[in-house]
């Protein structure tokens, strides 16, 4: 199946047991909630707005990231230093087009990013959990972060380059 060549527009009836985008319009994904097509997060976090936007769906190709949640905030010393004893764990979930995601973390050297509330990018590095479809055209990973211990809450942004940006709160 081609992503993109698909015809079916926003609110369309999509199909989540086909995986993600469905045949949902490249930009878009299979919300499972509703079975409709819905677009990508658009990310309002100052992180990006610092740091720009480059992604546009009529014109880019790369990788596009429809989920991110945060599924961790808490004091953990083991993986983190005494420094920045909060860890925040990202899981997110993203598919490419072009069947090129990566397998392994170093794979996303130099393709994926961290955007800081600063609106300064770094390579993103501690990612864990990673698994790719055989196809590497569907990703989910998680990323993590050691933030200082009076933190309470905290929005990091992310994007594949060539693909989507989006934001994330973590609390």
């Amino acid at each position: 199946m081609d992503i993109l060549s698909q015809e079916a527009g926003l609110g369309e009836t999509c199909f989540k047991s086909e995986g993600q985008p469905s045949i949902c319009n490249y930009g878009d994904y299979c919300q499972i909630s509703t079975s409709r097509c819905t677009g990508v997060p658009y990310p309002t976090c100052s992180n990006f707005e610092l740091h720009g936007r480059n992604w546009d769906a009529n014109t880019s190709t790369g990788p596009v990231i429809y989920d991110a949640r945060a599924i961790r905030f808490a004091p953990d010393t083991i993986f983190c230093t005494s420094y920045a004893p909060t860890r925040v764990t990202f899981r997110l979930k993203a598919y490419a087009p072009s069947a090129d995601l990566p397998t392994a973390l170093e794979g996303f050297s130099q393709r994926f990013y961290f955007v800081a509330p600063s609106g300064i990018e770094f390579n993103a590095s501690a990612l864990q959990n990673i698994t790719t479809t055989s196809d590497r055209k569907h990703i989910t990973f998680d990323i993590n972060l050691c933030l200082p211990s009076r933190t309470t809450s905290y929005t990091a942004g992310f994007f594949f380059v060539g693909g989507s940006e989006i934001c994330v709160t973590a609390s």
